[in-house]
């Protein structure tokens, strides 16, 4: 393996023996190395061979935005749900994984706190994938000395719910598909943009959107209207965004006969602000 290109301490472009490009991640394998570089087998954890482009691409494009200590964490927390409990992960969870870790940091340090209304269904559910999110919490915790509220657990245990490649069957991965599709549909001739499908809102937005039409898909969709301060302060500053919640709440209602809470509808109206913002900014360049 011959350095391409270093991303950070955690991740690098390299060529394999065979020319092609790979990502290469782990820790501290991007530390004190140049380009041309020879690596040592021992020296690489994790290989993204680059034939989906998709992850490939997301992965440079955040390693650009977020410190490697979240990718080490990342990949630390999936290799211990691969070791203990044996899953079988799809690997766009390194990228959902680092993205949402280092967000819940921020929300943190920012004092935004958001309730997870799953957690006690997670718990009886997939209480694997939940020990793993509380293996997290512990990793940050003791890497970070970040104290996150248990809640966490479970948004991180959705990613390891919708990442194994064993744990749904076709035909509900078509009704995801399509519940994923119908909602961008929906944003986006609301609006009249184009979505830049490399871009890290719309990476976000994509990852949230299948997390939750996995949860309508197995009935697990909460209904509970909790409002906050936090809620308030979105519906205030994002008008237009919830007005277009508001058509995908007729959408969801039409294809699943059940309703956004209270907490669905902010998550949503935070993303399409966020892509909203993204599109904006492509126009000015």
């Amino acid at each position: 393996m011959r350095v391409v290109k270093v991303m950070n301490n955690s991740l690098l472009l390299a060529l394999d023996d065979s020319g092609r490009e790979v990502i290469l991640m782990g820790k501290g394998i991007g530390f004190n190395k140049s380009i041309g570089h020879r690596l040592k087998s021992e020296d690489i954890e994790k290989v993204f061979v680059l034939k989906d482009r998709s992850v490939s691409k997301n992965i440079i494009r955040l390693a650009s935005e977020i410190d490697s200590t979240y990718f080490e964490l990342a990949k630390q927390v999936i290799d211990y749900a691969i070791d203990t409990y044996g899953m079988v992960l799809m690997e766009h969870i390194y990228l959902g994984l680092t993205d949402h870790l280092s967000f819940a940091v921020k929300r943190n340090n920012e004092g935004i706190l958001i309730q997870n209304f799953y957690t006690q269904t997670l718990k009886r559910f997939n209480p694997k994938e939940y020990q793993v999110g509380l293996y997290a919490l512990k990793l940050m915790r003791e890497r970070l000395q970040v104290e996150l509220p248990e809640d966490e657990a479970g948004n991180i245990a959705f990613h390891f719910i919708n990442a194994q490649t064993n744990h749904l069957d076709s035909m509900d991965n078509q009704k995801i598909f399509e519940t994923v599709k119908g909602i961008l549909d929906i944003v986006k001739y609301n609006f009249s943009i184009l979505y830049d499908e490399d871009g890290i809102g719309y990476t976000r937005f994509v990852t949230h959107l299948r997390l939750f039409a996995q949860r309508l898909v197995n009935g697990n969709q909460d209904i509970y209207d909790y409002e906050d301060s936090f809620y308030t302060h979105v519906l205030e500053k994002c008008p237009r965004e919830y007005e277009c919640v508001k058509k995908i709440g007729i959408f969801i209602k039409e294809k699943f006969d059940s309703k956004l809470s209270k907490q669905e509808e902010m998550y949503l109206a935070v993303h399409i602000h966020r892509i909203l913002e993204e599109y904006a900014q492509r126009k000015k360049i």
